[in-house]
């Protein structure tokens, strides 16, 4: 068994790994927009409200009022809430990012490795190949 064999089952286990990686990479991103689209949604939910409530002319109570701002207050409370899920999120995601960069640069680095080692072999077949040429040609020289 030649060592680039003896490698290989090394050189699957970098590449599982990078494939792990990158799909928790990807999960990761869809979680980022999801999270995105929740805040759209939100700022979305709350400019139509300022909007609804803003066209209507009728004349408010106090206490209409006072419930007003109180769910105003609440509602940029929750969007505030959701740019923290949002940060966290993409902290996550840089963090997976790195993650997979670095297994792919061990994945990388086994298969350059795996590549010389191939090279090498490839040499010494070569080597071993033009020897057994040149014994057998001198044989024949000699008469055997």
């Amino acid at each position: 068994m030649t060592r680039t064999e003896r490698l290989d089952p090394v050189v699957k286990h970098t590449d599982k790994k990078e494939q792990e990686a990158l799909k928790a990479v990807a999960l990761s991103q869809s979680e980022v927009e999801a999270e995105k689209v929740k805040l759209r949604q939100l700022e979305s939910y709350r400019s139509e409200y300022l909007n609804k409530q803003s066209s209507t002319n009728i004349s408010c109570s106090v206490v209409e009022i006072q419930e007003f701002n109180r769910f105003l207050a609440q509602l940029e409370d929750t969007i505030e809430k959701q740019i923290d899920v949002i940060r966290v999120r993409e902290n996550k995601l840089e963090s997976k990012r790195k993650s997979w960069l670095e297994s792919r640069v061990k994945s990388n680095v086994m298969h350059k490795v795996v590549e010389n080692l191939q090279a090498e072999e490839e040499r010494q077949i070569n080597r071993n190949e033009q020897k057994s040429m040149d014994e057998f040609s001198q044989r024949k020289r000699q008469g055997y």
